[in-house]
């Protein structure tokens, strides 16, 4: 009987230490990317992948040593998506908000502002904390606005705000093309669009377009479980 309490009572407490353990590598690990040792801590994140499968603190490390934008921003908005509760989650939406605000989608970076301060509010980000930190953006990431350029600036501000589904964004127009062409075949209707600075490129691959975030969000759980494609709500 006592082996059989203790077993489960590991079995309990299990999880909660494999937690703490999984922190205190990420914050570890976080102090170092601060510190300019990047390569060191991505040559670490397959093992803790390994070690601490879905764990938040991790996707939130690996997003933070991935070097293209793009991909980068699908794993922060993965944590928002599936681990709303975590410590990690404001920080991953202020990131998703950056990303949209350096590429100038201004409307889906407001969005996203909007979304953190309501679920969030005690954020530092949501408090006074939400500039935005180009010195921070992913590697690939196109240049941000000249300074003093406010999000409301946005040449559709005016007009009634219609969502879409970002079902990929690439460096190659190539890749986008084939993306497209996936789903005008299967009947959706598609559109892709480009951003550009100074020689940088990322084409964007938007599907549907919807009255709001809700219907948006329901297309997109269609599309995660029929194609096992991620998406991230926008609005232009």
């Amino acid at each position: 009987m006592k082996h059989a309490l203790v077993l489960l009572l590991l079995v309990l407490i299990a999880p909660a230490l494999r937690a703490q353990s999984a922190d205190a590598e990420v914050t570890k690990y976080l102090a170092m990317v601060q510190d300019g040792k990047m390569d060191q801590v991505k040559a670490e994140i397959p093992s803790l992948l390994s070690k601490y499968p879905n764990n938040p603190g991790v996707l939130y490390l690996q997003a933070q040593t991935t070097s293209e934008g793009a991909e980068a921003v699908r794993i922060y908005q993965s944590i928002v998506d599936n681990f709303p509760a975590s410590e990690w989650a404001s920080e991953a939406l202020f990131r998703v908000y950056q990303f949209y605000y350096a590429l100038g989608l201004y409307r889906t970076a407001e969005m996203k502002m909007a979304q953190l301060k309501k679920n969030y509010p005690a954020s530092k980000r949501a408090t006074g904390g939400g500039e935005v930190d180009t010195g921070k953006l992913p590697e690939d990431r196109l240049e941000s606005p000249p300074a003093g350029t406010p999000a409301a600036a946005d040449t559709h501000a005016s007009a009634p705000a219609r969502f879409a589904l970002q079902v990929g964004a690439y460096t190659t127009q190539a890749n986008a093309e084939k993306q497209k062409a996936f789903f005008e075949g299967l009947g959706y209707a598609v559109e892709m669009i480009s951003r550009v600075k100074e020689n940088k490129s990322l084409f964007l691959v938007l599907v549907g377009t919807y009255s709001s975030a809700e219907d948006a969000k329901a297309q997109g759980a269609e599309i995660r479980s029929k194609f096992h494609i991620e998406s991230i709500v926008t609005t232009n």
